[in-house]
């Protein structure tokens, strides 16, 4: 890709995407609070995703800059500074907390997915066995990605000194941690996207509910395409324009795609009248609860008498229950997902 992305565009369209992943991320929480009358574990691990990019959107508009002398210099379009400059120091530690707050963004929309997925399918001993392992590897291979991230120019003494860092074996190493950091990323969103289809082709839904449903866990699949053009980029061309631009794609890709399974609900007419139904509720509740009005206490039903919302009632409204489930097993509590095997 020719150097033909500007600094301005870069940002604009980093932030334009850092804008959009905070809309969707609020209604995401929206959502799950309206439906749910609470916020899970999952909740939390994707608000910590989308602080992490913020903090990365400011450090890459940062670091734009420092990325577009370097490339100058490494084309002869600039004359070099001397090697003691601040410039390097600066431009080194902008790339080490870019590097590391991008696995952080990504790992976190790993860790969502997954605790998500123990929300829906904790009813199946056969699968949370499988979720242990799957997110053992996806907890290690995290911890790879940041080891070899400190110690890309040899040792970790070594991660400010120029110098070294460009040299031609520290170049060489460069490029052969940027394949394997691609291969444990990509790995690991294969793992996390396969995990629910197990689930799935054992749940008592139509074909068409089926295919939404693979269709929703399948956006990961996003992630792990722009990641491979990523690589691909930094390894063919190398130019700052297109590694950029493919990065800043990239984790906002994530997040983004981390926000969208719970607008399932907004699919299907039915999804859009009890999500309607649910938001007039709590807003009556609201008003007769409010100074001065008469105090009333109602049970909604697809809450537990203690008012918070259950995980049943998040398989709810993902529309995963059984359709032959008696009008007893509606009423209560737990609503069973199907004969899954345990």
């Amino acid at each position: 890709m020719k150097n033909s992305v500007t600094v301005e565009g870069l940002n604009a369209l980093l932030w334009t995407l850092t804008a959009v992943a905070i809309v969707l991320s609020i209604g995401r929480f929206t959502i799950r609070y309206v439906t749910a009358g609470r916020f899970h574990l999952d909740d939390a691990s994707h608000l910590l995703s989308l602080l992490l990019l913020i903090g990365l959107a400011a450090a890459y508009t940062t670091g734009f800059p420092y990325s577009v002398r370097i490339a100058r210099i490494g084309r002869k379009e600039e004359k070099a500074p001397p090697p003691n400059d601040p410039f390097y120091h600066k431009y080194l530690q902008l790339r080490l907390a870019v590097t590391l707050l991008v696995f952080m963004v990504l790992w976190s929309v790993k860790a969502t997915f997954l605790i998500f997925y123990r929300l829906l399918f904790d009813v199946s001993k056969t699968f949370i066995r499988m979720w242990w392992a799957a997110a053992a590897l996806v907890f290690a291979s995290f911890w790879v990605c940041i080891g070899s991230t400190l110690t890309l120019c040899g040792s970790a003494s070594d991660l400010f000194d120029f110098k070294k860092c460009s040299s031609a074996k520290s170049l060489h190493d460069i490029r052969a941690t940027y394949k394997y950091w691609c291969a444990l990323n990509v790995g690991t969103d294969l793992i996390v996207l396969i995990l629910p289809m197990y689930m799935i082709h054992g749940l008592q839904l139509r074909t068409a509910q089926k295919v939404v449903l693979t269709a929703i866990f399948s956006l990961g699949l996003l992630v792990a395409i722009v990641d491979i053009l990523r690589t691909y980029e930094s390894l063919v061309s190398g130019t700052f324009s297109g590694v950029a631009l493919w990065s800043s794609l990239e984790v906002t890709v994530a997040v983004i795609v981390a926000s969208l399974p719970l607008y399932r609900v907004l699919i299907t007419r039915k999804g859009r009248r009890s999500l309607l139904s649910r938001l007039s509720v709590e807003r009556y509740k609201n008003m007769e609860e409010s100074p001065g009005g008469t105090e009333r206490k109602f049970l909604d039903s697809n809450r537990s008498p203690g008012g918070k919302g259950t995980v049943s009632t998040f398989r709810n409204d993902l529309e995963t229950q059984d359709s032959a489930v008696s009008n007893e097993a509606r009423r209560s509590d737990h609503v069973p997902l199907a004969h899954l095997p345990r």
